[in-house]
């Protein structure tokens, strides 16, 4: 658990430089540190239930899985926080809080399964809609007529507009502030801090396009949340000193 003399004052989002990142960096590994395996396989969670949902659910696996993924990775999100805070992960807890959110938890889904709807608006542009509705249901012999560059293209297109949920989310998740107050605060602090954001922004979109071609990259991509907790928490609270 990080204690109040563990950490230090953040300073306004303006005035972060683009090392700012590598606060965020250090301050995740210093937690990692603490509970490897456990945030490992806390961070598998969401991938887990996503591929059981696109392979045991014909057609509409993919899309359901949209919709419930982000589900989970709220309840793994609390999960963290609660460990950071308390010193506990606290699993049954973190379900209750996740559920109570109820409103606000399906704004969340349909606002990141909006960025599934940008990426097959992006591949519907780019091939045609017949292209872009296999995909979306999940249809091998569609997928398998795309080069690995065209998936890759797709996938990183992706991190654009999932940056609408970079502080937006846990804001509403763990300060219970209103989606749209929160999506407007998101997008003050992603003008004002663009330096760090848009060096954690180039560094997921590489990642995320670069597991179509090196599939074990899915496990560094998984870990980069905990880099966006800790961005969270030097813009409304604090982080770890180096």
């Amino acid at each position: 658990m990080l204690t109040p003399d563990t950490v230090l004052p953040s300073p306004h989002a303006s005035a972060w430089s683009a090392r700012r990142m590598w606060h965020w960096w250090a301050a995740a590994w210093r937690m990692y540190r603490q509970a490897p395996i456990r945030w490992f396989g806390l961070s598998l969670v969401p991938m887990a239930i996503e591929l059981i949902l696109q392979v045991s659910i014909p057609v509409a696996g993919v899309v359901l899985s949209k919709f419930v993924v982000p589900i989970a990775s709220v309840w793994c999100l609390i999960v963290l926080d609660q460990r950071v805070r308390n010193g506990r992960f606290a699993i049954r807890q973190g379900m209750a809080r996740t559920l109570r959110l109820r409103g606000r938890l399906l704004q969340l889904a349909v606002l990141s399964a909006s960025v599934f709807a940008f990426q097959m608006a992006v591949l519907w542009m780019w091939t045609g809609p017949s292209v872009a509705l296999g995909v979306a249901t999940g249809d091998p012999a569609v997928i398998a007529q795309l080069t690995r560059l065209q998936l890759a293209t797709v996938f990183a297109a992706g991190t654009l507009p999932g940056m609408l949920l970079f502080f937006t989310a846990p804001r509403v998740v763990l300060d219970r502030v209103g989606v749209a107050e929160a999506l407007r605060e998101n997008r003050r602090l992603l003008a004002a801090g663009w330096q760090p954001i848009a060096l954690y922004l180039v560094l997921s979109m590489l990642l995320v396009g670069s597991v179509v071609f090196q599939p074990w990259l899915l496990l560094p991509l998984l870990q980069l949340g905990y880099v966006g907790y800790w961005a969270y928490r030097d813009a409304f609270a604090s982080v770890a000193a180096d």
